[in-house]
């Protein structure tokens, strides 16, 4: 993805809601639905409260990194970069095998949910990169009416 935005935020989630609405717009002037920029908006405030808490949970003083805008492939992708120590996302695939009650939210399932595609990498701390279709509905279609 080539951002053409970067935004360094305190790590203080007095913050959160400047993302959500940095990022909305950039959205919104990418072309994307109006449905999916609800989606937009609360993955991206689910993984910006996420990476702000491993921050102050860890003490780390550092930025929280957001990196967004349209890519070559017709998405918009949003990425999402903390120091905090990181994380293994649980599996997807194996809803009944989770331990729900050790997770601190649905924070990682509802991402999921919501973006077209989205991974999470563990480095030397946490990066999430999200993508969601520019021009689709909620529902995959393009917004024309049907013949």
């Amino acid at each position: 993805m080539k951002a053409e935005v970067e935004l360094h935020l305190p790590p203080d989630v007095q913050y959160v809601g400047l993302a959500r609405l940095v990022v909305t717009v950039a959205a919104r002037k990418a072309g994307m639905a109006d449905e999916r920029v609800e989606d937009l908006k609360i993955a991206v405030s689910e993984a910006t409260t996420n990476a702000i808490l491993a921050h102050l949970r860890n003490d780390r003083p550092h930025p929280v990194v957001l990196s967004f805008g349209p890519t070559h492939e017709n998405t918009f992708g949003v990425t999402i970069v903390d120091a905090g120590p990181g994380f293994d996302p649980p599996s997807p695939d194996a809803p009944d095998t989770r331990a729900w009650t050790d997770e601190g939210g649905l924070g990682v399932t509802l991402i999921r949910g919501l973006a077209d595609d989205v991974e999470f990498v563990r480095g030397d701390g946490m990066r999430v990169n999200m993508h969601f279709a520019v021009g689709l509905s909620a529902n995959g279609h393009d917004g024309e009416a049907s013949p």
